[in-house]
């Protein structure tokens, strides 16, 4: 599903939030930007205890009277907890765990791509009919090897696992930003040069840090960020 939505209302949005609680959850819980109202779905539907499909159903009901008009962004997860856990921390650990397997999977299929792309390039003899240009053969080869072979073969584009200058600026970064909310992998994400809703390249890729550690692999830089965030909340806190 669509996690945040920019929301514009056509009647005046107190007159509407009084007469409709999940446009005054949504005023209450969103960020105004350029004029729209930009919440995330989810935490809407669980401060009025509505489901989200429930929401979505009840906004699109809204439109069409022509009482708001909203576009969908950013597309997330959405998990709905049918019976509660004894360990509600556990089960966010599992799917975690579980996200992580699947950010490796694709990753992996990406590395394929880009491996395949090289070869094709760079490494080809022509010994299937490929030329200068027309690469398919070659191409197909390497897909089919990917399919048929074993689904744990090292596809992995080897990077740098650290830099010694990692964790100084990672410090020094927090430090120059301290006013944001980061994550470990919002920093891995700003110090690959990749945007995100939350931190955008419009705004971000304005830092000396954008990019600088695009050779160094991802996973890496969330370590480092996690450990400095630990030490620099803490820092704070005290």
């Amino acid at each position: 599903m669509k996690n945040r939505y920019p929301l514009w209302c056509h009647t005046p949005p107190p007159v509407l939030a009084a007469r409709d609680v999940a446009v005054a959850a949504i005023l209450k819980k969103s960020e105004m930007k350029d004029g729209q109202y930009v919440f995330h779905i989810p935490s809407v539907a669980n401060n009025i205890r509505m489901q989200a499909s429930e929401l979505l159903n009840h906004l699109q009901n809204l439109k069409m009277k022509r009482e708001i008009t909203y576009e969908l962004k950013d597309q997330a997860f959405c998990y709905t907890i049918l019976e509660v856990p004894n360990d509600i921390c556990s089960l966010a650990a599992q799917l975690t765990k579980w996200l992580g397997e699947v950010e490796t999977c694709k990753v992996r299929k990406l590395d394929m791509v880009y491996n395949a792309s090289v070869f094709a390039t760079t490494a080809c003899d022509k010994a299937l009919g490929c030329n200068n240009d027309e690469h398919t053969p070659c191409l197909q080869r390497k897909i089919q090897e990917y399919f048929s072979g074993d689904c744990d073969a090292d596809t992995h584009i080897q990077m740098d696992q650290n830099s010694r200058f990692l964790r100084a600026d990672t410090k020094v970064f927090l430090q120059s930003n301290a006013q944001a909310k980061f994550t470990p992998r919002a920093i891995a994400r700003i110090f690959h040069g990749l945007g995100s809703p939350a931190f955008p390249s419009a705004t971000w890729s304005r830092t000396h840090f954008w990019g600088r550690y695009a050779n160094v692999e991802f996973r890496a830089i969330m370590e480092a960020a996690k450990e400095e965030l630990v030490y620099f909340v803490g820092k704070n806190v005290t």
